[in-house]
């Protein structure tokens, strides 16, 4: 799953390996990008959703598309930090009219106005264009950029369609866009690193895949957790529509067992894929019980939960005796209490489901953070920044 090739510098010996390759500019700010890349597609989805159920001018759908500004945010302070202050202001005035627009493409698409989509559609790519041609000023060929962002505007035009058709894919179709959204990031920050001695070592490193991967592939499992627990909440206990989330969230745990297994082996893989797939079974749980006011069942899943915490942090140690054990156990609650405070804003309906999502997203891909810190302290030769 993780690549273990140079990132192209002739001058690897003098690169930082192991976990200090983790603290190399270029490797912090490859797992941002690609992480702030990676939460659009399903901060829009949420947006779109909130927007189209409960009303445009609802707290809830106000709270969802505030959510969706500060994910524009996080992306256009990364843009900034790799191309400059001017640059990430630019970015940002696009990528908030990017917003109002899917939400328009959403809107005409469930009110059957084909004349207002094709307009949003047209606005969507000018808007595209121009965002290709600001980054393609840091040295990419905006040809290039563009035919990769036109491929993430696909992928995502289908996961909000599928929402705006109350289609039971959307999960499916926006973990797609999300994992299309971050394919950019290498070229993005090797353009960056051009001329600039502050970026470090590779875009593409062993160091910076472990990295980025290990960002997006919590946060994604985060998202999916939410998607699912969302379409609980709603009433949801059988059907295609809980079925197709509760897959997508199957094969975000997968990608999070391979991630294991690409470290530690197939047999460390398969069992924190049980561990993580029991978790997310008991989340649904607590999802289904806030939803129906069922104290005891709440407990019980409350007390899954903190079992998963417990074998999980027992697992990891095993696997790294040499770790250090509080600051595992600490980022493991924060994922589970981040998690479940989504859920009860799911349940009653919160104006503050924004806010606790994104903590949500924070904390799991500070898990991703930690687990790759101790991959790389264990194993510096392979992930090297260079």
């Amino acid at each position: 799953m993780l690549a273990t090739g140079c990132g192209g510098d002739d001058r690897a010996d003098d690169l930082p390996r192991g976990a200090d390759a983790l603290k190399a500019p270029v490797v912090t700010l490859r797992a941002e990008l690609a992480a702030a890349l990676g939460a659009r597609p399903w901060l829009t989805a949420f947006a779109v959703r909130s927007t189209l159920i409960d009303g445009t001018a609802a707290p809830t759908a106000l709270g969802a598309r505030r959510t969706l500004a500060k994910g524009s945010e996080a992306l256009a302070s990364r843009l900034a930090a790799a191309f400059g202050e001017q640059t990430g202001a630019r970015a940002l005035a696009l990528l908030r009219r990017q917003d109002t627009l899917w939400i328009q493409v959403a809107r005409a698409r469930a009110g059957g106005d084909a004349a207002a989509g094709t307009a949003a559609d047209a606005a969507l790519l000018a808007n595209r264009t121009a965002l290709a041609e600001l980054l393609s000023a840091g040295g990419l060929s905006a040809r290039e950029l563009e035919t990769e962002l036109a491929a993430a505007y696909t992928s995502l035009r289908a996961a909000v369609t599928a929402v705006a058709d109350g289609d039971a894919r959307a999960p499916a179709k926006t973990a797609g866009a999300a994992a299309r959204a971050t394919r950019p990031a290498p070229e993005l920050i090797r353009a960056a690193a051009r001329g600039r001695p502050r970026l470090v070592g590779g875009a593409a490193s062993p160091a910076a895949e472990l990295a980025a991967v290990a960002a997006t592939a919590f946060t994604d499992a985060a998202f999916a957790q939410a998607a699912t627990s969302a379409v609980v909440v709603a009433g949801a206990r059988r059907g295609p529509r809980l079925q197709a989330a509760t897959r997508t969230l199957q094969e975000t745990t997968a990608t999070l067992g391979q991630l294991v297994a690409s470290v530690y082996g197939e047999d460390a893989g398969e069992r924190f894929t049980v561990l993580w797939s029991a978790h997310a079974g008991a989340l649904t749980d607590y999802a289904r019980a806030k939803a129906n006011a069922d104290v005891i069942v709440a407990q019980r899943a409350l007390a899954a939960l903190e079992r998963f915490r417990t074998q999980a942090a027992g697992l990891l140690d095993q696997l790294d005796p040499e770790g250090p054990r509080r600051g595992l156990a600490a980022v493991l609650a924060d994922h589970v209490d981040t998690l479940t405070a989504v859920i009860r804003a799911q349940a009653t309906s919160s104006p503050r489901l924004g806010p606790r999502l994104l903590a949500a997203a924070d904390a799991a891909r500070a898990l991703g953070q930690a687990l790759a810190a101790r991959f790389a302290r264990q194993f510096p030769e392979t992930f090297t920044a260079g």
